[in-house]
């Protein structure tokens, strides 16, 4: 009886599968691949942002709006900082702006939709917000036995649109050898805007 061995033969060298199986030609394989580089590019760009050095930082759009009080113009500016940093209202407290040749910090920051806007109170070299007093009058006695002397000025130079009575209460001025950081109360006429103080006068 003559026993039959099955013989196989295997060449090490034949591929385990077709050729034409080898490369994975998935769309689904490219498009986890980039959506990995974006999310490792977004990761750098946030570390990046958050911890680089406050001088990468400037303020841009810089724009002057309106008077707000005696000599004093708010200015408005965007600062450069990544939406992405965790940090960026604490730069724009830290992060000055030069206006007139001085730097400047901001008076308050605020997030309008991942922007940084700094708000700063120039308060030197703006002529267009610097009111003064003139047309100095002694009206008397307020009333009598009041002990008070009723003094009046005209305001000068109100910028147009302004809170009068802010810079009614703000415009210092000198008279009766006595220096004064405003106005005790304000009048608004026909004529202009008045201040109005109350002095001490035992006469009265």
């Amino acid at each position: 009886m003559q026993l039959l061995i099955p013989i196989f033969r295997y060449n090490e060298v034949d591929p385990l599968l077709p050729t034409g199986r080898r490369r994975n030609n998935d769309p689904g394989c490219c498009f986890f691949t980039i959506l990995g580089a974006v999310i490792i590019f977004g990761v750098f760009a946030i570390v990046f942002f958050s911890f680089a050095p406050l001088n990468e930082f400037a303020w841009t759009n810089i724009e002057s709006h309106s008077c707000t009080t005696y000599a004093t113009k708010e200015y408005v500016a965007e600062l450069n900082a990544s939406r992405w940093s965790r940090h960026r209202m604490e730069i724009c407290k830290a992060t000055p702006m030069f206006v007139h040749g001085r730097p400047h910090w901001p008076s308050r920051c605020e997030d309008r939709s991942g922007t940084v806007i700094g708000h700063f109170a120039i308060n030197h070299d703006e002529p267009d917000c610097v009111t003064y007093w003139s047309g100095y009058k002694d009206m008397g006695c307020s009333a009598r036995g009041s002990k008070k002397r009723h003094i009046e000025q005209r305001l000068e130079n109100l910028p147009f649109l302004a809170d009068y009575k802010e810079f009614c209460a703000t415009t210092p001025t000198r008279f009766l050898d006595r220096e004064f950081t405003g106005a005790n109360s304000c009048v608004n006429t026909i004529w202009g805007v008045y201040g109005q103080w109350f002095i001490d006068d035992h006469t009265c």
